[in-house]
């Protein structure tokens, strides 16, 4: 192991430290659309937005919170690691003489009190336990990718953090790269307006900033575009760019629907056949259900 003049262990190892210590299989975090968009109790699909709206103004406990989602990956779910760990590995902080705890522990009292994280103690550190996404404050489960919509998850690729995204992207950002990853399809609008902001509990201007930070980064890509139904224009008519993911942030789509776009672009390319057209798509206040029926991935976490 190479020695550092500073003499404390740098982000990125730390980081990887941690992925290490998860033994996850795949690389990737599940975690329940619920945390972005939750849905109420009700035969009626009513949905609003997730503990993820009430994190907008809190980075840094946004970054450490996607991070212990990743550690935690069986048992009880739990994680009992130093302060000084934690401070590190979200960049917070690389104190050692004892100040980390402070600064950490309001970080975890945050996401506590959105009913994400409980805490205790063992012995002379602090053990934090995952919740469900929601934010209901219930014990979490592993998400099985059922047909309830509570059971309905995406996944976080280990490259998030492997590959500096999580450095590179600001908070917009980060917010944009979950909401796209929840709609868990190929190819999907993300309405630069105020309702569909609005689904998600954020501002049209922080969403507008998270889209062009991720073509910015080269992890969202504009790939077409559609005439859609709205009440928001004088004709009644709108436009939208379609986007989709770069690998490997396209991991949410399943490898059927991959499979088939892929030979559609061949036979497009090759002149053997048109490439998918997006004529008519659903109006803005039925994308919801439009992203409810999308395809299930399959269930089961981790080790």
């Amino acid at each position: 192991m190479p020695v550092y003049n500073r003499g404390v262990l740098p982000q990125a190892e730390t980081i990887e430290l941690l992925l290490q210590q998860s033994k996850r299989r795949g690389d990737a975090v599940p975690i329940r659309r619920a945390f972005v968009q939750d849905t109420e109790d009700g035969v009626a699909l009513v949905q609003k937005p997730g503990p993820l709206s009430r994190l907008v103004r809190h980075e840094k406990a946004l970054d450490l919170l996607l991070l212990f989602y990743a550690v935690t990956s069986g048992g009880d779910f739990g994680a009992v690691e130093r302060a000084e760990t934690w401070g590190r590995a979200t960049g917070l902080t690389f104190a050692t003489d004892g100040s980390a705890g402070s600064s950490v522990s309001r970080l975890w009292n945050r996401l506590a009190g959105l009913g994400l994280v409980t805490r205790s103690t063992k012995g002379r550190l602090a053990k934090v336990t995952k919740l469900l996404e929601d934010g209901s404050g219930g014990p979490y489960t592993v998400p099985n990718g059922g047909a309830a919509r509570k059971e309905v998850y995406f996944r976080l690729p280990y490259a998030y953090w492997r590959d500096g995204l999580h450095k590179r992207l600001d908070m917009s950002g980060k917010i944009a790269l979950l909401i796209g990853m929840s709609l868990r399809k190929p190819t999907f609008p993300l309405p630069q307006t105020a309702t569909f902001a609005g689904y998600y509990g954020i501002s049209e201007a922080t969403l507008r900033r998270g889209i062009n930070n991720l073509v910015d980064a080269k992890v969202l890509t504009k790939v077409d575009a559609e005439v859609y139904e709205t009440t928001e224009t004088v004709t009644g008519y709108g436009r939208r760019t379609l986007y989709s993911f770069s690998p490997p942030y396209d991991l949410n789509v399943d490898n059927k629907t991959k499979e088939a776009m892929t030979k559609a672009a061949e036979e497009a390319s090759a002149g053997l056949g048109p490439l998918t057209e997006f004529a008519q798509p659903l109006p803005p206040g039925r994308l919801r259900a439009e992203a409810e029926s999308a395809p299930q991935l399959e269930g089961g976490e981790e080790k």
